[in-house]
């Protein structure tokens, strides 16, 4: 059995999506998992994960949605995810240890958002890309259209001069961490994906908050001796 994620871009209204499923049913597609993204009206995408028991024919397909007002933005592999609450309550469990490292943050982003592949940059890194750098000084997420994708940000089957879309995200207002990704001009950056991605950077500064809180309750509670030459409270940026 083969598990693909196809976004699919339709018209915003009663039916679209019972017409697509229908084209999907008759190519011998089972839907399985189905994630309705918010982009400006009157369209939306769609991201919905199939199964069957041969490889799609892309063309085909492609043909097949058109007929019925739709587009087929992208069709690649998945592994199946669990549920999205026990994925989401699973990365805060095992990032409120450390929830400084760039790994917990890409994994967060890459498991609740659908932005895939993501990359994370330290700020001082982050400064070398102008997007990433605007993004830092308006201390705010960015999506910018680029001809041609920052060396760092380019994953396979991305060329220059085709055209992409890249966005820049900082983790708070006073970031340690930038958050990037780069897509094909054809496949958009969502609001639902970027509302999902301010959740996971709030989540995770609230968390890298609590474990500041929790080391200095720690410190407080220890011995004097102990405390000698401890940082002030708020004297590292968690």
């Amino acid at each position: 059995m083969i598990f693909s994620r196809l976004r699919i871009e339709l018209a915003d209204h009663p039916g679209a999506l019972a017409a697509v499923t229908r084209v999907l049913a008759a190519g011998g597609l089972n839907v399985v998992e189905v994630s309705i993204h918010e982009v400006e009206a009157p369209r939306a995408v769609d991201e919905i994960v199939v199964h069957a028991e041969a490889p799609i024919e892309v063309a085909d397909l492609t043909a097949s949605l058109q007929s019925v007002g739709a587009q087929l933005l992208s069709v690649g592999p998945c592994d199946m995810r669990g549920d999205p609450v026990i994925t989401a309550l699973t990365w805060v469990t095992a990032t409120l240890e450390k929830p400084t490292r760039k790994s917990s943050l890409a994994t967060g982003v890459r498991l609740l958002t659908g932005i895939d592949p993501v990359h994370v940059f330290t700020v001082e890194e982050a400064q070398d890309l102008p997007v990433a750098s605007a993004a830092l000084r308006r201390a705010w997420p960015i999506v910018q259209r680029l001809d041609r994708v920052p060396a760092p940000l380019r994953p396979p089957g991305i060329e220059d001069g085709s055209g992409v879309w890249v966005l820049a995200a900082p983790d708070s207002r006073e970031p340690s961490l930038v958050v990037m990704a780069a897509r094909p001009y054809a496949i958009r950056f969502t609001a639902t994906e970027l509302n999902r991605l301010a959740a996971v950077l709030d989540c995770r500064r609230r968390l890298a908050l609590a474990a500041g809180l929790r080391w200095s309750e720690e410190k407080a509670s220890a011995p004097l001796v102990l405390m000698a030459g401890a940082p002030r409270l708020g004297a590292e940026r968690p």
